[in-house]
C-alpha cells in the first residue's frame, strides 16, 4: 500500500526550464504565459541543419510509436533513451505539482487550477500543434512495478483532463510513466521532489 498524495515535486522546490533547475517562490507562481515561455524555449544543443543523429531518430521512433498507440508500455531501455535525449538536448520542459487521491490516479479538486493553467498554455498559438511528453515520476517508496504502473496511470489522467477540458489533440500528448527510474533527487530517493509530472516539448524548433 502506498502513502503517496502527489505525483510531483512541489513547485515550491523547482521548475525546469530548458533542462536547467531554477528556484521560484513557494506559491504556484506560474501563469499560462510563464509556461508558454518555458515550453517554447529553443533547443540549444539539438538545433542544427544537419540530418537527425541516430539517437534522435531512435527517440523519434519511440515517441511516434507511443503517439500512434502502437504500444502501451515501452521497455526500461526505451524509457531511458527518451529521458537521456531530453536531458542531453535540453528540451524545453517544466515540472508541475499535481495532487491525486491517495493511492489513486484520480485528480483532486486542488490540482485542477494548475492543470487548467497548463491547458491554457498548451492551447496557446505558440505551442498548439506541437508534440509534448507528459511523464509521470514517483519516489522510490514501494515496488518498482507498482510505481511504474501508478506513474503511468497518473500521467494518463493528466492527459485525459487536458484533452477533455481543452480539446487538445490526444495524439500530440505522449504519455510515459517512469515510476522511480528517473529520480530528480537520487541522493534522497523517498523525497517529495521526486514525485512529479514533467511536461516536455518535443517540437521546440
Amino acid at each position: 500500500m502506498k502513502y503517496r498524495n502527489s505525483l510531483v515535486a512541489a513547485v515550491a522546490s523547482a521548475i525546469v526550464l530548458a533542462g536547467t533547475p531554477a528556484m521560484i517562490p513557494s506559491a504556484f507562481a506560474q501563469n499560462a504565459q510563464d509556461l508558454v515561455r518555458s515550453l517554447s524555449a529553443p533547443k540549444p544543443k539539438m538545433r542544427s541543419f544537419q540530418a537527425p543523429s541516430a539517437k534522435e531518430q531512435r527517440v523519434r521512433s519511440i515517441v511516434e510509436s507511443i503517439r500512434k498507440g502502437k504500444t502501451r508500455q515501452i521497455s526500461v531501455e526505451e524509457r531511458t533513451e527518451v529521458a537521456e535525449y531530453v536531458k542531453e538536448g535540453e528540451l524545453p520542459s517544466v515540472d508541475i505539482e499535481v495532487f491525486f487521491e491517495y493511492d489513486s490516479a484520480a485528480i483532486t479538486t486542488a490540482a485542477k487550477p494548475k492543470l487548467k493553467t497548463l491547458g491554457k498554455a498548451l492551447s496557446d498559438a505558440k505551442l498548439k500543434g506541437k508534440t509534448f511528453m507528459i511523464a509521470g515520476h514517483t519516489d522510490a517508496t514501494g515496488s518498482d512495478a507498482y510505481n511504474l504502473s501508478l506513474s503511468q496511470r497518473r500521467a494518463e489522467s493528466v492527459k485525459t483532463f487536458l484533452v477533455a477540458s481543452f480539446k487538445l489533440d490526444a495524439e500530440k500528448l505522449v504519455v510515459i510513466g517512469y515510476g522511480e527510474e528517473q529520480l530528480k533527487a537520487p541522493d534522497k530517493p523517498d523525497a517529495g521532489e521526486n514525485r512529479r509530472v514533467q511536461v516536455v516539448n518535443f517540437a521546440a524548433e
